[in-house]
């Protein structure tokens, strides 16, 4: 298959007549936050001092196929039932044939039927707004190896605490997350000057993210707590 599967289904499925053609799906427009300091050479960048990372615009996703309809009610007809596929619901999971192990998030914006120039095709071009970053379909720490490529670092992301346990947490992606957090009893965890005494259940706290790169929490308390997330990359 070559195309994307959207809203439950496939498209070589849903339109076997359309045949891929290629696509557009370039990095997403990064957010500049900068200006000129006095007495510094060149721009700050505000955005990394005030979220530690680099922050970007929704990205644009572009797919091409070219249709077997040779009459114009043919084609109208064909633009209309993928319109009606397509263009319905808010950001829902989008996955793209050639990016394995990962999908975006999207929404259809357009459906654009062009002119065949002679060619005796139908040519369609399928539009998506999709979230900045791809993510990854497997949870951090899957027990399964079909779940990893050279990018990903195997860890552990289940722990038993028997009073005070340090935990490193490596998160490899292009951006922060803060995990869910599943605790079996009341426990303590700090991160940085960061302090939350958090009880039986599941959690999921802003200010409680993993950075990119290598985290280090101290957890207090007796029991399990297992930290669920799903790396996104540029």
């Amino acid at each position: 298959m070559s195309g994307f599967r959207f809203n439950g289904e496939h498209i070589n499925d849903k339109f076997p007549n359309l045949k891929y053609v290629e696509r557009s799906t370039p990095p997403p427009e990064e957010v500049l936050i900068k200006d000129s300091v006095i007495g510094m050479q060149g721009d700050y960048d505000f955005a990394i001092a005030l979220f530690g990372e680099r922050l970007y615009e929704n990205r644009e996703l572009t797919y091409f196929f070219n249709g077997k309809e040779s009459d114009d009610n043919s084609k109208t007809f064909n633009k209309r039932l993928l319109e009606n596929w397509l263009l319905q619901g808010s950001y829902m999971p989008l996955y793209d044939d050639k990016e394995p192990m990962y999908y975006y998030m999207a929404r259809c914006v357009g459906v654009d039927l062009d002119n065949d120039d002679g060619i005796l095709k139908a040519p369609y071009t399928i539009t998506f707004d999709a979230y900045p970053f791809k993510i990854k379909e497997s949870i951090e720490g899957s027990p399964y190896w079909d779940d990893y490529d050279v990018s990903d670092y195997y860890q552990e992301n289940e722990f038993e605490v028997n009073g005070t346990t340090t935990i490193q947490m490596m998160n490899t992606g292009t951006k922060g997350i803060a995990p869910e957090i599943v605790l079996s009893s009341q426990m303590t965890i700090t991160k940085g000057n960061n302090q939350f005494i958090l009880s039986a259940g599941k959690h999921t706290i802003e200010d409680l993210r993993f950075e990119i790169g290598m985290n280090t929490l101290n957890v207090i308390g007796n029991g399990t707590v297992k930290f669920i997330w799903h790396k996104e990359v540029i």
